[in-house]
This record gives C-alpha cells, structure tokens and sequence, in this order.
C-alpha cells in the first residue's frame, strides 16, 4: 500500500471516526456517561435548536453534536473508563464503539489482508494525534486570547480526566485506533486470499476438464486406452475391445 493510498484512506477514516462519534454523542448520551450525569441531556438540547431556530438551527444542532463526540471520544481514554468507571458499561461502549464502526468500514471497503486491516486503522489514529497535536502547539500563537485558550483547554482536560491535555489526547487516541486495528485486522482477514490460489484452482479445473475430454482411441501401432500392440488391420482392440 503507497503512501498515498494510506493517506487517503486515513482521512477518509477519518470522517467515518467523526460521524460514528455522533451515534454515541446522540444515541448514548456520552456527555452524560463521562461527566456522571452532571451534564445531561445536551444531545437533545441541541436537537431542539432545530424547533426553535429552523433548518439552519437544526444544521447546527447536528454539527455542534457531531464534533462534541468527537472530541471526547478523543480526549478520554479507554483505560480512564476502566480506572474510574469499571462498572460503567455503557461508557465504555460510547467510547469504544465509534473507532470499532469506522475502522471496521474503512476496512471493509480498502483493506484486503490483515495487514492492510491493521494499518488502516493505525493510520487514522495517527491522523487525529498529528491533528490534536497541532492545534494545541498553534494555540499560543494566537495573539491575545492564544495563551488564555491554552489553559483553559489544560484545564478542562485536568478537571475531566486527571491527565494534561496531551497525554490525556495522546493516551486516548492510540487506545482507540488500537482496538479498532484488531476489528480492521480482523474484516482484512475475511477478505485475505492467499496469493497464487486463484491460479492453481483455475490450473486444477483446467485439468479436469481436460480429464473428462479424454476419449481413449485406436491410434496408430498401440491401442491408447490400454497400450496392448496392435494387428494390421484390426478394427477392435484384442485386449480391451476399444474400436477405431
């Protein structure tokens, strides 16, 4: 797999990370699950902006609902969930379940070994690292309200999982394309076919085909169904009674 192919198929896994992010922002109210019901409701709040501001309040409300589960998909780490809410069942699925779906999609459409599955799946980790990563190292050169940002995103990472801001992103994103690796490794497994099988399968029909065309004949000195010498002038086979 190029370079290239790995880069689009990252991005493109990566939109599919962004979407699935919704289905737990939406579905499983993960503001809920890892604020411990302190923030609830939000995912219907903001789909009630489309009742009170129209279409254009109802975009927003799915925008403003698709990147929030992003982003805390990517700021909380499986290993917090486990750490601090080993009973929480449902947290964990909300965390885990949008890298499972978009590895798992991405695969099924691009990777076609194990291999492919695995870095697949890598390669949209490392994307959304590189990405988290920049954007936090830009923020001081904002003029003014650069450094005001910066704390403030500590801050909330802190206060929410007990880990600065990039080891608390960096934790939760290798976490999380590692286990959507093993569903990528595992879809790039059902559609592995081992190289040359193909060949030798159309080799083997050819050949029996080949098998079932065979009509033994008298040919010449020796009968070529059972090779018994042959008399002049015979129209059947003194041995096995083949005609010519």
């Amino acid at each position: 797999m190029g370079f290239g192919r790995v880069l689009w198929t990252g991005i493109v896994g990566m939109i599919f990370l962004l979407l699935t992010s919704y289905i737990s922002f939406q579905f499983l109210d993960l503001t809920a699950s890892v604020t411990g019901d302190l923030i609830v409701n939000l995912n219907d709040a903001l789909g009630g902006l489309g009742s009170l501001l129209g279409p254009v309040g109802g975009i927003i409300g799915v925008l403003a609902g698709v990147f929030l589960g992003l982003i805390l998909v990517l700021l909380f780490p499986i290993h917090w969930c486990l750490m601090y809410r080993p009973d929480d069942v449902m947290l964990l699925i909300a965390i885990t379940l949008p890298w499972i779906l978009a590895c798992s999609m991405i695969c099924a459409i691009n990777a076609k070994t194990p291999g492919k599955g695995i870095r697949t799946s890598l390669a949209i980790g490392i994307g959304y690292l590189i990405l988290a990563l920049l954007i936090y190292f830009l923020l001081p050169m904002i003029p003014i309200i650069g450094p005001l940002i910066e704390g403030i995103v500590n801050g909330l990472a802190l206060g929410l999982t007990d880990l600065p801001y990039v080891l608390a992103v960096s934790t939760a994103i290798i976490e999380g394309c590692l286990v959507g690796a093993v569903f990528g490794g595992f879809i790039g497994s059902l559609k592995y076919k081992p190289t040359g099988s193909g060949s030798k399968q159309k080799s083997k029909k050819s050949k029996s085909k080949s098998a079932d065309n065979y009509e033994p004949s008298l040919d010449g000195a020796h009968c070529t169904n059972c090779g018994t010498k042959l008399v002049s002038d015979n129209d059947f086979c003194t041995n096995c009674g083949m005609k010519s």
